[in-house]
């Protein structure tokens, strides 16, 4: 039996997804499965988990390993664009249009 899509909200700045609209909050919303949006949460969770680590290993505590903080930041760089590729797919018209005024350009 296929899933049902549901309607959530994304809130890239408090990293939380709602069933429910937050006032006063930059948001996304998207359409997609449940199941899709815990992959998506997993993400999220994976790109706080790295921030933490590039943040301990971007003290300079050695000067010279510039190369391993590079490749974090390459890291990084290439699942912010996962979460915004996810919703920029899954994205209303609007959540798209919202896309393109921060510059993301699919």
């Amino acid at each position: 039996m296929e899933e049902k899509k549901k309607t959530y909200f994304i809130s890239l700045a408090k990293r939380t997804i709602s069933d429910v609209s937050i006032p006063d909050t930059v948001e996304y919303e998207v359409i997609t499965t449940p199941s899709q949006i815990v992959g998506f949460q997993s993400l999220l969770e994976e790109n706080d988990s790295k921030d933490f680590i590039f943040a301990a290993k971007n003290i300079p505590f050695k000067p010279f390993a510039e190369g391993e903080v590079d490749e974090m930041r390459r890291e990084s760089d290439d699942n912010l664009m996962e979460v915004y590729e996810f919703i920029y797919n899954f994205g209303t018209e609007e959540t798209r249009e919202k896309l393109k005024e921060v510059g993301y350009r699919k």
